[in-house]
Formats: structure tokens, C-alpha cells, sequence
């Protein structure tokens, strides 16, 4: 077989996996278990998919001038109303971003080129997409004061008083963390920062939509939202933006001035549909932290990271290793610690437990209302017998992790051994 006709085989063959009588791969048969990740995404809803799939199948470009365009850009205005009316915004205060780090950005680094030099204020349990933005400010000539947090990831009011400057410019806090569910008063922390003079932004991705958020009693100058987490595809996301003219642009292109490129309408229509259809049942949420929380506490030596009831929620355990948890529980999808689990150890792990008392093994569970009750209560229970069971296979240290079997069996060996050592010679 020559190279051309060997690389024309194989192109047949992709081709072949990748169609089935002509169409795209069903996935509906993928075995996946019970998910209970919903921090990281919640399912597409059914309603905000057609109105992407309606939407993307219309001509024109809502930039242009001709009635195809005006129709498009007719739409985008209405999702913009919709989301607006959500926190209690304009709609010429909502700007479409394609994920929530990237409305991080424009916020952060925005007021950073506005006023050079100036000082910050943050806190050690940000998500990476806020931290790694000030890292890259404070390389580059910028201060940042990060707050402390108690055990369970509050902030100290007074502390962030005392750390306002003349200079600062820019108070950056999350509303919930995305990792031990934490829910800061953004309110009290927006006060404080009206009246020092100072910018707040907020990464509320995981509380808009699920918990009340009104960006003019929380004194908002700039408030992040995500799509993906309430039922919207991914890749579309949004920024409220109280006063342009107290940011720099940090994009150039065409079109809108702090997010430039063409718009994807389709996505902003599915974003708006997914607001409009998300529901979010709180007493059932509650209820079922409150549950969920009751039966881990049977497991020995378990340590609750989260107090406030949400949908997350993050414990450690003790004795046993993150890995071998996920392998033994790979019947449901949860978190190890955080959806970033690739990016090194939690900053957030870190900064509730800064003398590390805490066991290294870390999990977060997280769930929506249509999750049920006999769903969160059977994964506590497989969860209490899987640690159980690694307890009794493994010995557990710091440092390494010995398998009980292998070494009684290594042992037996041994003592074989030794006793045809002392077997004297016929």
C-alpha cells in the first residue's frame, strides 16, 4: 500500500467513526451515572437549545443595516431586557461575553489600564480567573491586598475597611464560592465600598439566577454572570457594567467597544431563554443540604467546609486518598474539591485551613432541585461504605499508601522464606 492510498484508507476510516448512516454520533447511550457536579454546569435546558437552534438558523449579522440585521439585533436587545431585569439593571448596562473569565477580565483589567499603578483589593478564595488576573497586575507594577477568611470562607468586614487606600480603586469579591459554597454579604461589602469612593465588581457566576442579587442595593459597579451554570450552552456569558467611562477596553476590534467581534446572537437568545426558564427551588435546596449534610456526618473523621446551605457543598476526609475515592465512586459525578482540579492545590483549601489540619482528600458535591432526596441520601451512604472500605485495604500516611493484602501477602512470603532458611541441610 503506497502513502497516498494508506492516507486515504485512514481518512475513510475517521470518517466512518465519525458518522453513523450519514449522521452525527448518538450520544443518548452514554452511561454516565448520577451527576452531582451541577457548580461546574447545569444541563442545557430543552427550551433555551431550540431557541439557540431557531436563532442560528437565521441569515444576516445583527451588525449590519438591512432588515435581516435589524431583526437580529431586535433579538439581542430583548435577551438584554430579560437578563437586566433579573438583577435589577438597564439593559444598555448588560454586556454579552462568551464565559465568565472573560467578563473577569474586562472588569479587572478594564479599571487596571484606567488607572495605573493603583491598589486592589481581593480575596484568598477568588476563583482562579479573578486571582490569576491580579497575579499578572501585581507583575506588572499593581498592588493587591487579598482578604482573609474564617474556616468557612468569610470575609472580615473590618479587615477590608482597614485595607482601603487612597489609591485603591477596585474591590473585587465573589458572591459564592464555587467551592465550599460560601455566600459573602455583598450588600455590606458594597456599602463599604460606595462610601470609600471605591469600584466593587463581584464574580457572581454562581449565585445569578439561584440567589437574590440587586446590583443597586449591593452598590454593583460590575457583576459577572455565567450561562452555562443555569441551563444556557456554553460559550455565552455576560458582564453588568454600571458606567463604561470608568473602564479601559482591553479588546479592539469592531463593534462594541469592550467586547468587539461579532455577536452571536443565537447564543444571546439562549441565554435569555435559559433565565427565563431556570427555576431554582430553594426550600427544596435547603432541605436537601440539611440532608445531605446529616448523612455524611456519619462518616468517622469528616470534616464539613460548608455551613450556609446552598448547593454546594465540600467536606474532607480523613484516612483516605482523593483518588482512590473518585475510582470507587465512579457511579456518580462530583468534584474533587473544585471543577479545577488540574490547576494544583485549592487556594481555597488553603486559605480556610492555612496550618493544613485538614485532610488532604477534598470533595465537593453539588446538586440542583431536580435532584431528589433518596438520590443525595444513597450517594452519602456509598460514600460511607467506600471510605470504610479503603480504611480497611490501606494504611494511609503523608507520604505513601500501603496496600494492606499486598503486604500480608509480601509477609507470608517472607516467613516462608525464613523457614527454609532454618531448615538444616540433609
Amino acid at each position: 500500500m503506497n502513502a497516498r492510498v494508506k492516507k486515504l484508507f485512514c481518512l475513510l476510516l475517521f470518517l466512518t467513526s465519525c458518522s453513523h448512516n450519514g449522521s452525527s454520533r448518538d450520544y443518548s447511550d452514554v452511561k454516565t451515572g448520577v451527576f452531582l457536579d451541577y457548580a461546574a454546569s447545569y444541563r442545557v435546558n430543552d427550551l433555551s437549545l431550540a431557541e439557540f437552534e431557531k436563532v442560528s438558523r437565521m441569515d444576516g449579522n445583527s451588525s449590519g443595516v438591512n432588515p435581516h440585521a435589524k431583526a437580529l439585533k431586535n433579538i439581542e436587545e430583548n435577551a438584554s431586557r430579560i437578563i437586566a431585569a433579573k438583577i435589577g439593571a438597564k439593559p444598555e448596562q448588560i454586556l454579552f461575553t462568551s464565559s465568565a473569565t472573560i467578563s473577569n477580565n474586562i472588569a479587572i483589567l478594564g479599571v487596571a489600564y484606567k488607572n495605573p499603578g493603583c491598589h486592589f483589593i481581593s480575596s484568598k478564595i477568588e476563583h482562579k480567573s479573578v486571582l490569576n488576573i491580579f497575579k499578572h497586575l501585581e507583575n506588572n507594577g499593581y498592588s493587591v491586598t487579598y482578604l482573609d477568611v474564617d474556616r468557612y470562607g468569610d470575609i472580615n468586614l473590618d479587615q477590608l475597611r482597614k485595607s482601603i487606600r487612597p489609591n485603591t480603586k477596585l474591590i473585587s469579591i465573589q458572591t459564592l464560592n464555587s467551592e465550599i459554597g460560601a455566600i459573602q454579604n455583598i450588600n455590606a461589602i458594597g456599602q463599604i465600598a460606595k462610601d470609600s469612593g471605591v469600584l466593587f465588581h463581584s464574580d457572581g457566576a454562581q449565585a445569578f439566577c439561584k440567589y437574590d442579587i440587586d446590583v443597586n442595593e449591593a452598590n454593583l459597579d460590575f457583576f459577572t454572570i455565567s450561562g452555562h451554570k443555569i441551563g444556557a450552552p456554553k460559550g455565552v456569558a455576560a458582564l453588568y457594567v454600571r458606567d463604561r467611562s470608568k473602564i479601559q477596553p482591553i479588546f479592539f476590534g469592531s463593534g462594541d467597544d469592550l467586547f468587539p467581534g461579532t455577536k452571536s446572537t443565537a447564543l444571546m437568545a439562549a441565554f435569555a431563554a435559559a433565565v427565563g426558564n431556570f427555576r431554582f427551588d430553594r426550600a427544596k435546596i435547603d432541605d436537601n443540604f440539611h440532608l445531605l449534610i446529616s448523612k455524611l456526618l456519619a462518616i468517622d473523621d469528616i470534616y464539613i467546609n460548608s455551613t450556609r446551605p446552598s448547593h454546594i457543598i465540600s467536606v474532607s476526609i480523613g484516612g483516605v486518598l482523593l483518588k482512590d475515592v473518585l475510582e470507587r465512586m465512579s457511579e456518580y459525578s462530583f468534584s474533587a474539591g473544585c471543577s479545577c482540579i488540574g490547576q494544583g492545590q485549592s487556594n481555597v483549601i488553603l486559605a480556610i485551613d492555612p496550618e493544613k489540619k485538614l485532610p488532604s482528600c477534598t470533595i465537593r458535591i453539588s446538586f440542583s432541585d431536580a435532584i431528589d432526596s433518596n438520590s443525595l441520601a444513597d450517594f452519602a451512604e456509598k460514600l460511607k461504605t467506600t471510605v470504610e472500605q479503603l480504611r480497611q485495604e490501606k494504611d494511609i500516611s503523608p507520604a505513601c499508601s500501603v496496600d494492606k493484602q499486598k503486604q500480608n501477602s509480601l509477609n507470608q512470603r517472607l516467613q516462608e522464606i525464613q523457614k527454609l532458611l532454618k531448615q538444616e541441610p540433609k
